[in-house]
């Protein structure tokens, strides 16, 4: 048996549209990052690292649930007809 095994990729246009969603959002939230760390050249990282894990954890947590709740729902073995 192969130790690796394949990942199923996503069907549906709504995963699709949720990676782009959280991809754009991350890329977005860096920007912003950036944008505020360059007001305060001497404290860059630490004003950076405040201010992109601050917007990217709720943003990642958001993506998660998001995720689950499109995940099919589960087939109960009584419900099939055969």
């Amino acid at each position: 048996m192969d130790p690796v095994d394949e990942v199923e990729v996503a069907n549906s246009p709504r995963h699709w549209q949720l990676v782009i969603v959280m991809d754009v959002l991350v890329l977005a939230e860096l920007c912003v990052a950036m944008y505020l760390a360059t007001s305060s050249p001497d404290d860059f990282t630490a004003t950076f690292i405040k201010a992109f894990f601050c917007m990217l954890i709720p943003t990642l947590a958001v993506g998660l649930l998001a995720k689950r709740r499109l995940r099919p729902a589960p087939v109960k073995a009584g419900s099939l007809s055969g």
